[in-house]
């Protein structure tokens, strides 16, 4: 494939697309004029290196070689803000069954939102639908009621002002009302956006309940919840000993620890540790996430939690931080390894995962020292689980063992270990955790965030500016501008959509295997996915390494108005039919370019909605694609039996260009594509079979945001990749 701008102007699309993240969420404001006093990334990065005293983190940051979590970026050493909120989340544990519990978990989750954080919380406590209350004069309304509250909640507040909250409800799966936590999202679609669900699994007697796993399995195959969360592999694979229960949930599932404790994020750039040899590539990964393990102690130490003192005392007590990736498939390519290879692709990420595990580990040994130096006094050891500790060093040692190359690093495991059992911990209760990492990535300029590959090979942001008006960025993976043709064609074949889900389990598995806590990826299916394809992979997660599950098919979630398009519904004007869930297919067309065309339909199988996207997206091309699948839809949602009309206004218009699709033959024009593939979606017309639809990404639900049907499961937050919205 060719790439439609060259290096130049692809850079200057990042900095235009950087410009505006920093002026829009992560720039320091004046209170008064509510200007932003940053102008540029820099700036920002210069704020926050300024709070560290640990000689090199400052220069480390500068380098993006890491970066900390978006609260920080936002409120480290802010001198306006009186909500210093330095965390992304904070799993609050169970639900207490009261009445005053149930609604002080609502004012914790306030709270939180407020000071840019989400939350997690676990209903199983709260007593059943029906049961007694009030002596018997009552009865009680179920834990399902609480949670839709919750979720109300979520999706109403913002996080710091700058995104909306984010929410992880948990629920053991054998709880009365767990049919009815499980359905409520997905017989409500478009209601309970604000947050995720997750069952507990807490027994392997679940696996027998067939009934309720074919409903989970229906459910997901709906509307992508629940998920699934192995509590006895949390308890099991944690530095943190059984007794404290790690077993509860941020929103995003990366991060399963104990109670009232504050996932402490950071993320080390791959991109930044690319060296001519591997060794020498991991001995960068080693080094940078022990300096990234050093800054979140520091972090910790400078504070910044929410007013509430069991989290700040919980926090202090474990010391937990969450050290991650970004930029897998990047680093991966670098070395000629695919993405897609079976082999060398999850034996490449658990190298990786290791020496991350491995330098973080050596970083809070190093802070430790540095703290004793700083303030006289010694940091205090956090337990371990001492088993877990052994036994992972075991698979430590035999896996380095295989590696064809040696780095220096690798001789520090069995003193690094050797010193956690004699002492019997650490100064950290646990040291990594894999996070999304979706707008600190692009930040970064990283295309294939955290343990992702690329959605697609070029990438539109379109974005909603201050002064209301729609931005549109068009984002080239920089790095591409260094391969040739056929190594992107190569690159091109391992982007999400050709990625199995198979594939998916492994590759999380190997990042799970040195991972004290968890990985957040969403499992992604094709829209062809079936329930029993669904109820497979259930099993299959269950017998990996994996301490949850999350899945999500294409096409499987219908996107709903935001506020102001709701307000502009209501506007007088040509009456519109209401439209009701959606489905579709995407037609891949090769020529110049590749050529994507999603019809959607509604009601009695017609089309209401066309979407046209070309990998050639210069502005007018793009612009010109996207413009013509707009009128359409506006005038099939207006009325479907337009359809026919607009195919024979189509079909004769030609160009100098030839694109052709397997099942439907040659064209010779944009618009004679869109024409034969309104024909062949439109059986009741013509009496065509529709033919096999080309499973592209491009057939994820609708965004609220900005229209586009680029929303899709990343992690465990829903997040556009059109205008960058997400529900994290």
């Amino acid at each position: 494939m060719k790439l439609p701008i060259n290096r130049e102007d692809a850079v200057k699309e990042w900095n235009r697309f950087e410009d505006y993240l920093v002026r829009e969420r992560y720039a320091v404001r004046d209170p008064k004029a509510g200007k932003p006093e940053e102008k540029d990334l820099n700036d920002v990065l210069k704020r926050i290196s300024r709070e560290f005293s640990y000689p090199g983190i400052a220069k480390a940051l500068l380098n993006m070689q890491f970066i900390t979590a978006t609260p920080f970026l936002m409120n480290g050493g802010n001198p306006h803000t009186q909500r210093k909120g330095y965390y992304s989340c904070y799993p609050l544990g169970n639900v207490e069954d009261s009445t005053e519990a149930i609604f002080n978990m609502e004012r914790d989750l306030v709270t939180i939102f407020q000071h840019s954080g989400g939350g997690g919380i676990d209903v199983s406590g709260i007593r059943a639908k029906g049961s007694p209350v009030d002596n018997g004069q009552g009865t009680a309304s179920g834990p399902v009621s609480f949670a839709k509250g919750y979720s109300h909640l979520s999706a109403r507040i913002s996080q710091g002002g700058k995104r909306r909250g984010a929410l992880m409800i948990q629920a053991d799966w054998d709880i009365k009302d767990i049919k009815e936590l499980i359905t409520f999202k997905g017989d409500n679609p478009g209601i309970y956006t604000g947050c995720n669900v997750s069952i507990n699994v807490t027994s392997d007697k679940f696996w027998d309940d067939e009934e309720l796993i074919q409903l989970i399995a229906e459910y997901i195959w709906k509307s992508g919840d629940p998920g699934l969360l192995f509590t006895q592999k949390s308890m099991n694979n944690t530095p943190v000993p059984r007794k404290y229960n790690p077993v509860f949930s941020n929103p995003c599932g990366e991060y399963l620890s104990t109670k009232d404790t504050a996932c402490n994020l950071l993320t080390v750039n791959l991109q930044k540790c690319l060296d001519e040899k591997f060794a020498d590539f991991l001995n960068n990964v080693y080094e940078n996430a022990r300096m990234a393990a050093i800054a979140g102690n520091e972090i910790l130490d400078m504070g910044g939690f929410p007013p509430i003192e069991r989290i700040k005392d919980n926090t202090l007590k474990f010391r937990p931080i969450g050290i991650g990736f970004t930029g897998l498939q990047h680093a991966m390519n670098y070395y000629d390894i695919s993405y897609a290879d079976e082999k060398d692709a999850p034996e490449f990420a658990k190298a990786t995962q290791l020496a991350l595990m491995l330098g973080s580990m050596q970083g809070s040994l190093d802070y430790a020292a540095f703290y004793k130096q700083k303030t006289g006094k010694k940091l205090e050891v956090r337990e371990w689980n001492l088993d877990y500790t052994r036994r992972i060093a075991q698979e430590a040692k035999e896996f380095t063992a295989q590696l064809p190359r040696k780095a220096t690093w690798q001789k520090h495991i069995k003193r690094i270990f050797d010193t956690v059992i004699k002492q019997g911990g650490l100064y950290n209760s646990v040291t990594t955790s894999q996070a999304p990492t979706g707008s600190i990535s692009q930040l970064m300029r990283v295309a294939c965030t955290g343990v992702e590959p690329y959605f697609s090979m070029i990438q539109s942001r379109r974005v909603k500016d201050a002064d209301g008006s729609w931005k549109e960025f068009t984002l080239v993976p920089l790095e591409f501008y260094d391969y040739d043709e056929n190594k992107l064609d190569w690159v091109e074949n391992q982007t999400a959509h050709n990625i199995t889900p198979l594939q998916q389990i492994r590759l999380l598995e190997a990042c799970q295997t040195f991972n004290h806590t968890a990985v957040s990826k969403t499992i992604n299916l094709p829209a062809s996915t079936t329930v029993d394809d669904i109820k497979e992979m259930l099993f299959i997660a269950r017998d990996s390494k994996l301490k949850g599950v999350t899945m999500f098919r294409d096409s499987s979630m219908t996107g709903v108005l935001s506020d102001s398009a709701a307000k502009a519904a209501e506007k007088p004007g040509i009456p519109f039919s209401d439209l009701p869930e959606r489905y579709g297919s995407t037609f891949k067309f090769s020529g110049p370019a590749s050529l994507y065309v999603t019809a959607n339909k509604g009601e009695n199988d017609h089309v209401r909605e066309v979407f046209i996207n070309t990998t050639k997206s210069g502005s007018t091309i793009h612009g010109m694609c996207e413009s013509l699948g707009r009128v359409i839809s506006v005038a099939l949602q207006h009325d479907y039996r337009l359809v026919n009309k607009i195919a024979r206004t189509l079909e004769d218009i030609s160009s100098d260009s030839v694109w052709s699709n397997s099942a439907m033959g040659r064209v010779f024009s944009i618009p004679a594509a869109l024409a034969k593939v309104l024909d062949n979606c439109a059986p009741e017309i013509n009496g065509k079979e529709d033919p096999a639809p080309y499973e592209e990404p491009s057939s994820y639900s609708s965004c609220p945001a900005c229209g586009k049907l680029t929303l899709r499961r990343s992690g465990g937050c829903s997040q556009c990749v059109s205008c960058g919205y997400s529900t994290c």
